[in-house]
């Protein structure tokens, strides 16, 4: 534990203290003493701004700075890909440019769909489930079969 730990404590307990409105306003005091956190301003900004809380009279200012040419010294360099909007994706080979499948890619979609179907159905007969269905069935029709050969002979007597 280090000595500046109670100290942060303190701080951040008065912090949790304030309404939104105070603690904005003390936040940008802060930054704006620290010239290395100057990046800290625009979200600070946007904050205040999307916040809805605050208004013109409110002591918080923000003023357009010119940026151009300014360097900010940072400690680490973080290596991450930069994102500017959407990247339509790229279609696969079996798609056109605007991304409408191919014939190709529908004929293969509907064989495998076919495909496993029938494999279901294959494999639905041959399981024991299957099999007690198919023999009910077939119990049924010779059911059927044997009433309707009765109901023929007591009409034909």
């Amino acid at each position: 534990m280090s000595e500046n730990d109670g100290s942060v404590r303190s701080v951040v307990e008065a912090a949790d203290a304030l309404d939104d409105r105070d603690f904005l306003v003390m936040v940008r005091a802060v930054v704006e003493r620290r010239p290395g956190l100057s990046v800290i301003l625009g979200a600070l900004d946007a904050a205040v701004s999307n916040s809805g809380r605050l208004t013109r009279s409110d002591p918080i200012v923000t003023e357009e700075v010119d940026l151009a040419g300014t360097v900010v010294e940072v400690d680490e360099i973080i290596d991450a890909p930069v994102y500017s909007g959407t990247v339509p994706p790229i279609p696969g080979p079996d798609y056109t440019e605007s991304g409408v499948p191919t014939f190709d890619r529908v004929r293969e979609k509907i064989e495998g769909r076919v495909g496993t179907s029938i494999g279901s159905a294959e494999l639905a007969h041959e399981s024991p489930a299957g099999k007690s269905v198919d023999e009910q069935w077939d119990e049924r029709q010779k059911a059927a079969k044997v009433k309707l050969e009765e109901i023929r002979r007591s009409m034909g007597k």
